[in-house]
């Protein structure tokens, strides 16, 4: 049994991060792609659409890809493109995820998907098109009319529960792509739940942070209580390996990433971090997470 008098209390806890999260809007869709005579990955296809949007309009570009910020603050990419999940129909396909700044950038960036295709994939530069773009909701599923930003509020948990059910019922945090993050400067091989729930947070507030009102600031004030439920909620042992991934940014040239794959299981469910973590399945975690990193996936535990 949990220590709860040492703790917040977990519904309210629960409640002030649905709160705090509505401040961070994304739009979500899946481009159905045809893409004839290549094997397109994320990645090249993120190298192609910057290049695109680049000349198209630098200053998309610079807020969007490189999420340069006016006031100066440090950068961060305000978009992440990752492989759809496999479809008869709607494949190949990849979600494609705006938030903050790029919510407002949509005619460029749209515009950049269609210089990108007349310019082509592959080493003989084969034009590809945008054969249909859906709109996805809340709950991750196809929906109908145009695509409409969400609040992270709205984040349905994957595993069909709501409010206290949720709380106590045992889950998985899967990472089948590599998650890559870092404690001064060095790679977190073995990661926990206040590991998740610390980067994840520092991740959400940065999102929030560049939006009216006062949401980043509000995520930052939940850290204390996030982190003390993340460290009593009982946690089985990182199961997983490293991971090493070689990909190629138009400002880094050649880069190296060093992540880690592997799940881990929370036996007696996720108690009042679920909004938390049901989130982060739409932003991910860590760095890299413009190449589909960080991705975490939530599964019943059986």
């Amino acid at each position: 049994m949990l220590p709860t008098a040492d703790l917040p209390p977990a519904s309210a806890l629960a409640d002030e991060l649905r709160v705090a999260l509505a401040s961070v809007h994304v739009k979500a869709r899946r481009l159905v792609l045809d893409t004839p005579g290549v094997m397109t990955t994320v990645p090249m296809l993120r190298g192609v659409w910057g290049a695109a949007l680049h000349d198209h309009d630098p200053g998309c570009y610079a807020a969007v890809f490189e999420g340069r910020a006016e006031s100066g603050a440090e950068a961060h990419p305000r978009y992440l493109l990752r492989p759809a999940p496999p479809d008869a129909v709607d494949w190949p396909a990849v979600e494609w995820i705006s938030m903050a700044e790029a919510l407002h950038q949509d005619p460029a960036l749209l515009e950049g998907w269609l210089l990108a295709s007349a310019r082509g994939l592959g080493p003989e530069r084969r034009p590809f098109a945008v054969r249909a773009i859906r709109s996805l909701g809340p709950d991750g599923q196809v929906r109908a009319g145009t695509a409409d930003p969400f609040g992270l509020d709205q984040v349905v948990w994957p595993l069909g529960t709501a409010g206290e059910a949720t709380a106590g019922l045992p889950c998985r945090l899967v990472f089948d792509v590599p998650v890559r993050m870092l404690r001064r400067g060095r790679l977190i091989d073995q990661p926990t739940l206040p590991d998740i729930v610390a980067v994840g947070l520092r991740r959400l507030s940065r999102l929030a942070g560049a939006t009216a009102g006062n949401g980043g600031a509000a995520l930052s004030a939940l850290n204390g209580p996030a982190l003390a439920w993340a460290r009593a909620l009982p946690a089985g042992r990182w199961r997983g390996s490293p991971a090493h991934l070689h990909r190629y940014s138009a400002n880094q040239g050649e880069l190296d990433l060093h992540g880690v794959t592997g799940s881990l299981d929370l036996p007696e469910g996720p108690g009042p971090l679920w909004p938390l973590l049901a989130a982060l399945g739409w932003v991910h975690l860590g760095k890299a997470t413009v190449f589909g990193l960080g991705q975490v996936l939530i599964q019943p535990l059986e």
